[in-house]
């Protein structure tokens, strides 16, 4: 069985979790058949990965599983025909159950479990566009984080940490084989990107003695109570020797293929004009934004929630009279102190559980420019103590530090994922990743984070809509133009009929096309989540509880958003027992990027449309947030 490498974090995963033949359990009833086969897939999944049995659990041989050998892992273009095979294998395994048996838990299981192996038998099936070497995404960026948050239980872990340190090596030649085939095809990443990855290369093979995984790794060893000063002298040298001779000398070997590779993507160039690329791109936003609709449904749930947003943005500028109303900050700039503020402002979230967290700032040398922040999940037998990390160089100011904080932390991926696990669902559910339901949380509490603030409202809603806003119209631009194959031009004439200013489009056109998929999750996410939310609200009127509504979210942990919304109108219907009303399609959702718009936004005075471009501005810098460096 193979499990996709939630530490590895590639650009599509390329091996997955796979069923066994479901057994016969004469003596049980289904729910409990289930359970054990759920139990069963978890413990062969841990037993094949060891960096995601050792991130995931603690305590393994409590489950029954066997520690699997210390290694990163292997890689081969194999490995994409055996994971769609595997993935039909499990699926036909999983229709074994009969459903209508099932108790709800173990439905939603079931739902989460088929959307995961249809999302991988897709993506399997695209091996062209497995890009392991993309930047913030790819190796390069993961691999350092890998060993920097790698906890020392026992004293064994030290020897495993260093032995799978020295498969590293292997590991990156390996994935260079299969980008080489990629090559072959006339397929890879843009030269911008390409720069970027090999950017991420040097900074890190140019640090010697301070090159983080010599400081933390020591560091980590010296607190490691129970070790003789030659033992650790010993673990310190053989260390450095693997780093040296063979780590950062396998960085440089990648660096150089990686290179010879260079104009193999010509320019202007999108995924939609590659051989296959628009029905990989439609996978692609299946799984990244966790929802069985095509690209095109996706970009209209984008475009609804930007009509809203933009109109509330509009009206919020035309009713400021001074900009420096806007200029206000929050005044606490500590990281945890910031994040125990949010943790009492949960007035709206149904109570979690009481756990710990540290913040702290990363080393430059392994943080990614393409990330603000992520959050490290803990052990699922283990959550009490929590981590965050920040890249200080993405955190501009204070107000920044306060969105991402209550994106990372409380209401966020801190707070969603260990109030999940204290339901105590079946660890299967960890290794399943629905990143569009867990970055779209993260985005919504950051949305709610601005409304108790203490910023007077135009500030605070003045980041809360640029920041929103923001993400997801880089979302929808990136489905344009790499799904649906939309020109510059064709980018400009969307922008225009959103009322935005669209001279930006060449700078997106190419943003959206050297970081393809990774603000997906992000905007579309988040769009989707709120448009939930409106539609709740218009639905049920003077009704509409907000804790309870986020309890429905919340509860059955992250899950396509086909089965949100199936929960949702599930909890409408229990208002006056009345079933709920259908949904109203939204009138003309799509904005074609060929049509003129019906009716314009027309910004009046000099500074509206200053912040307009702003708000258009931002996209370009923007970077993408990590909730876990390991979805």
């Amino acid at each position: 069985m193979k499990i996709i490498k939630k530490l590895m974090s590639a650009a599509v995963c390329t091996v997955l979790l796979t069923g066994t033949v479901v057994p016969v359990y004469a003596e049980q009833s289904e729910d409990d058949a289930f359970e054990i086969f759920m139990n069963e897939e978890f413990a062969e999944a841990m037993g094949s990965d060891y960096m995601s049995m050792h991130f995931t659990i603690r305590d393994y041989a409590a489950y029954g599983i066997e520690k699997p050998e210390a290694v990163i892992g292997t890689a081969s273009w194999d490995d994409y025909a055996d994971g769609v095979a595997e993935a039909e294998e499990a699926l036909a395994d999983l229709a074994g159950f009969d459903y209508s048996k099932l108790n709800e838990a173990h439905q939603h299981d079931y739902d989460i479990y088929k959307f995961y192996l249809e999302r991988m038998k897709e993506l399997n099936s695209f091996p062209d566009y497995d890009w392991w070497y993309m930047p913030s995404e790819g190796l390069i960026d993961n691999l350092p984080t890998n060993f920097t948050e790698y906890v020392f239980y026992e004293q064994q872990d030290i020897d495993d940490y260093l032995d799978i340190l020295a498969s590293v090596s292997d590991y990156i030649d390996d994935t260079l084989d299969i980008t080489e085939i990629q090559v072959s095809h006339g397929i890879f990443m843009t030269d911008a990107a390409l720069d970027e990855t090999l950017s991420a290369i040097d900074k890190f093979v140019e640090r010697t003695d301070d090159n983080p995984l010599i400081v933390i790794f020591e560091e980590n060893v010296d607190a490691f109570e129970g070790l003789s000063d030659e033992q650790r002298q010993a673990y310190k040298d053989r260390n450095r020797e693997i780093l040296f001779n063979s780590y950062v000398p396998a960085y440089k070997r990648a660096a150089q293929r990686l290179e010879s590779w260079r104009g193999t993507r010509a320019d202007d160039v999108t995924i939609a004009d590659l051989p296959g690329g628009r029905e990989y791109y439609d996978a692609r936003i299946r799984y990244k934004a966790s929802t069985d609709a095509s690209a095109q449904e996706v970009l209209d749930r984008c475009s609804q929630y930007l009509e809203k947003g933009i109109s509330e943005y509009v009206k919020l500028l035309r009713s400021i009279k001074s900009e420096k109303v806007l200029d206000e900050v929050f005044d606490i700039e500590n990281p945890e102190d910031i994040i125990a503020f949010h943790e009492e402002k949960m007035d709206v979230y149904p109570a979690g559980p009481k756990v710990s967290y540290r913040a702290a700032y990363l080393d430059p040398a392994v943080a990614s420019d393409g990330v603000i922040a992520y959050y490290l999940e803990p052990p699922i037998d283990d959550i009490k103590d929590n981590v965050i990390k920040i890249n200080g160089d993405n955190v501009s100011d204070v107000n920044g530090l306060y969105s991402t904080l209550a994106h990372e932390g409380f209401p966020g991926h801190l707070y969603q994922i260990t109030w999940f696990l204290d339901t105590k669902p079946n660890p299967l559910r960890s290794a399943l990743s629905n990143i569009g339901y867990t970055e779209g949380w993260a985005m919504y509490a950051e949305d709610e984070a601005w409304t108790y603030s203490g910023l007077n409202r135009y500030a605070s809603e003045f980041n809360r809509l640029g920041d929103s806003v923001g993400y997801v119209m880089n979302a929808a631009a990136d489905i344009g133009v790499n799904a649906l194959g939309w020109t510059v031009d064709d980018l400009g004439a969307y922008l225009d009929n959103l009322g935005l200013n669209s001279e930006i489009a060449p700078d997106l056109f190419d943003f959206v096309m050297d970081t393809p998929g990774v603000i997906i999750p992000y905007g579309a996410g988040l769009a989707q989540f709120m448009n939930i939310h409106d539609d709740a609200a218009a639905k049920l009127g003077d009704k509409f509880d907000l804790t309870a509504f986020n309890e429905v979210l919340l509860t059955y942990g992250d899950r396509p958003f086909d089965l949100v919304e199936k929960d949702v109108e599930q909890w409408i219907s229990t208002f006056d027992g009345t079933e709920p009303s259908p949904t109203a399609a939204p009138v003309d959702p799509v904005i074609d990027p060929e049509r003129p718009a019906a009716s314009p936004l027309i910004y009046i005075g000099g500074f509206a449309a200053a912040a307009v471009l702003i708000i258009a501005g931002i996209l370009m810098i923007r970077k993408s947030r990590k909730g876990n460096p390991f979805s």
